[in-house]
């Protein structure tokens, strides 16, 4: 499990850098699923919020899932994470085993979600306007 203390410098061992342009907006009309149970996260345009180096307030948006004691968040740039709040700034911590498809375009995390024309769940890519998706694979979010 990564701990980092920035949103910006949220990196994993061994992983490239992101692809990320200007271009590259978090969508506000995605429906990520959190792995811990399912449910549909929904955007927050101000979702974390922390003192900035000039002591300024600094905010990320990001998908918190709603369900009452559940703190994973999403977002493409980071993927699934927890953030753990200190006074001064919050700690992010990647959700261990979900992280594991990247768009190939952008080098955005997937998230999971509900594929409403075919009724199945997919993986799908969190940058605005990007199609990409992948079939859905084996993790702890499968309780068979």
């Amino acid at each position: 499990m990564s701990l980092t203390r920035r949103p910006e410098i949220l990196k994993r061992e061994g992983e490239a850098s992101m692809h990320q342009t200007l271009s590259d907006v978090l969508s506000r009309t995605l429906k990520p699923l959190c792995p811990h149970d399912s449910r549909v996260m929904h955007y927050e345009a101000k979702g974390i919020n922390w003192k900035g180096g000039s002591g300024d307030t600094e905010s990320m948006p990001s998908y918190p899932c709603g369900y009452t004691g559940c703190s994973v968040r999403y977002t493409p740039q980071q993927g699934y994470f927890t953030v753990v709040k200190t006074p001064e700034q919050p700690y992010f911590l990647e959700e261990p085993a979900t992280n594991v498809l990247q768009c190939p375009r952008h080098g955005a995390w997937l998230y999971r979600c509900q594929d409403e024309r075919e009724a199945r769940i997919v993986w799908r890519c969190g940058v605005e306007d990007c199609q990409h998706t992948h079939a859905d694979i084996p993790g702890p979010w499968l309780r068979e």
